[in-house]
């Protein structure tokens, strides 16, 4: 356990905060992509370095600008004069004079009125008639007014009267629908609907309570960024939101609570500023999800400095519970993901596979189960896959609502069952569709079927840690073509049969470890021969049989498993610390050349026919 409390230690990192400014559109399309060089992957933690990453040119990111409808020209008689006026307007809308010319208006002759002094004008005409009338008019209008407050304050004192009204049909119970605002209608919806959401899914369709709805609403109503339809990051910000909402940010262990709680009320999306404290024991500075912020400098979130454009998602032992939303394979630049130790359930996306630039996917010790789609297989830049411990591993989580959410269990709930974590033929002859695969971790899952002769087409693979599943068949012998393999760990699965003959072409092969499976035969001559090996663990060879119920039953027994003796060669294995053998029917004697193995600490040859003393050496 303690080795696991390890792995659960947060990783932090220390980066400088990005610029909120972005830039220019031509700057974009100039700007390179963050330094390539020749692909390695750390085996000790170290960094992912790109390979063969090509230069952003802003494709795939930038939403497709919604096209400005076209000016409306008049088509006026005549045209306009080489000046660029038309209909008494210049180029600049400023208007200008213009001549009238007197023979295209019409003819038009004005009556001669003779004025006569002694006539009187009209009785609506008379000054003295119009004063009494509208003396009168308001005598009326407030005569009205009182009759009608009168007529109000005698009301009161009497019985209401109900009068039953019959209708032919019900009122519908759907409400009225709201208006649509200008930024409904702006294009942002048809945008986000065409460039992000997967699966033929329409925010028509979706219920309010919808991490993709409340994203969008966020997009749309609160975030005061306001970005337009055409915004460069417009799909980046959606699909962080997304993630937000989806993985209960309220939750978050750092820097997901954007609300500021009151006595008597909740203001939403006023936290801007976290805190984390760094590995190194220093207090960073971080913008916390969901606010006014660059999405840039959200925590966890590390974007190229020339162009913005997120790279990775590091959020690691944060709480994060929930399922992976699928528009995440929209972060069409993102390089790595690291979701190690948090609270995960649901199935890991097959659209995950169509993400071109993906180098690095980690999801270790959550609670993810289903098969790993085939679709993941396409993600041939992939360099690091750890979707390790999702079996048995148990974690909690407090839920923003007050669940708690155990990863021992399917989905986080006691009532679905035990999650029995990752399935599928993993290993199977799509494997080699990996062609830049150094690091594959899947131990502790429920992975079966038998590891393809396709693995030998991994050239670069350095990490094959898949053990604790159900991994049936032999170690095919296209395994000896991974010379720069350095860890194999096959132990506790059904793999049987012997080594490969040739399995001292491993040049560099370092740890090796095949313990609890149904193995046997000779080791090979070659086998003394990989001089790097630190660590060998061949103990505990398993006898197993099927009984009546068709279970089977293994047991272990020093008369099954590896034979021969430890060839005097040993003593070329000068790096060897731990000599794990018991539980085998191995016979002859220790040689004294094991005396060459200077950094041995562990010799384990119990349960075994070895006979004689420990030699001095």
């Amino acid at each position: 356990m303690a080795d696991e409390d390890n792995k659960r230690k947060k990783k932090r990192k220390s980066g400088k905060k990005k610029s909120s400014s972005r830039r220019s559109n031509t700057e974009e399309e100039n700007a390179g992509l963050v330094m390539t060089g020749e692909a390695e992957y750390a085996g000790d933690g170290g960094a992912v370095v790109v390979v063969d990453q090509e230069p952003f040119n802003g494709e795939d990111m930038s939403p497709a600008p919604v096209p400005e409808p076209e000016a409306m020209t008049a088509d006026v008689g005549g045209g306009g004069d080489e000046e660029g006026q038309q209909n008494g307007f210049t180029e600049d809308g400023l208007a200008v004079a213009m001549a009238v010319d007197a023979g295209e208006e019409d003819d038009y002759v004005y009556a001669a009125i003779e004025y006569d002094p002694d006539a009187k004008p009209p009785l609506h005409r008379n000054r003295r008639f119009r004063v009494y009338t509208c003396l009168a008019i308001v005598l009326v209008a407030a005569a009205v007014a009182v009759t009608v407050i009168y007529v109000t304050k005698g009301a009161k004192g009497v019985d209401e009267q109900f009068t039953d009204i019959n209708v032919a049909t019900l009122p519908t119970m759907k409400p009225t629908e709201s208006p649509l605002t200008n930024r409904e209608q702006s294009g942002i919806i048809e945008q986000i609907e065409a460039g992000v959401l997967q699966r033929g899914a329409v925010f028509a369709n979706m219920t309010v309570d919808d991490p993709r709805k409340m994203a969008l609403e966020w997009i749309l109503h609160y975030d005061q960024m306001q970005l337009n339809s055409d915004d460069v990051n417009l799909y980046q910000r959606y699909v962080l939101a997304l993630l937000a909402f989806s993985l209960d940010s309220l939750a978050w262990y750092y820097c997901g609570n954007h609300r500021m709680v009151n006595a008597n009320e909740t203001v939403d999306f006023v936290q801007e500023d976290c805190d984390v404290l760094a590995s190194t024991g220093v207090l960073e500075s971080h913008k916390v999800w969901l606010s006014s912020a660059d999405e840039c400098e959200w925590y966890g979130a590390k974007c190229s400095s020339t162009d913005g454009v997120l790279r990775g998602l590091e959020m690691m032992g944060n709480d994060l519970i929930g399922e992976l939303p699928p528009e995440i394979s929209q972060l069409r630049f993102l390089q790595y993901i690291a979701f190690n130790g948090n609270c995960l359930y649901g199935t890991i996306p097959p659209e995950m596979g169509t993400m071109p630039n993906l180098l690095s996917l980690e999801l270790q010790g959550n609670g993810l189960s289903g098969a790993i789609p085939e679709e993941l297989n396409n993600a041939d830049k992939l360099q690091l896959l750890n979707g390790a411990m999702q079996y048995q591993y148990p974690y909690q989580c407090a839920a923003s609502d007050g669940r708690i959410v155990n990863t021992i269990f399917a989905k986080g709930n006691p009532e679905n069952g035990y999650n029995w974590g990752l399935m599928g033929s993993t290993l199977g002859d799509n494997v080699n569709k990996w062609k830049s695969m150094k690091g594959l971790h899947l131990f502790d899952n429920s992975i079966t079927g038998t590891i393809s002769p396709s693995v030998g087409d991994l050239k670069y693979l350095v990490f094959l840690r898949v053990h604790n599943n159900a991994i049936q068949g032999l170690i095919p012998n296209e395994i000896v073509k991974l010379n720069k393999l350095r860890e194999v760990y096959l132990f506790q699965n059904g793999v049987f049969g012997d080594f490969p003959p040739d399995i001292g072409l491993m040049e560099d092969l370092e740890d090796l470890r095949v313990h609890e499976n149904e193995m046997w035969g000779f080791l090979p001559d070659t086998f003394w021969k990989l001089t790097k090996m630190k660590k060998l663990w061949l103990q505990d060879t398993l006898e197993c049989e099927q009984d009546e119920a068709d279970e089977w039953k293994c047991m272990r027994s020093r008369d099954k498993g590896f034979q021969g003796s430890i060839s005097p060669e040993v003593g070329n294995m000068k790096k060897l610390s731990q000599l794990l053998l018991n539980n085998n029917p191995l016979t002859g004697t220790l040689p004294a050349e094991l005396g060459n193995c200077k950094e041995l600490s562990r010799l384990h040859i119990h349960q075994t026919f070895i006979e004689g003393v420990v030699p001095t050496e």
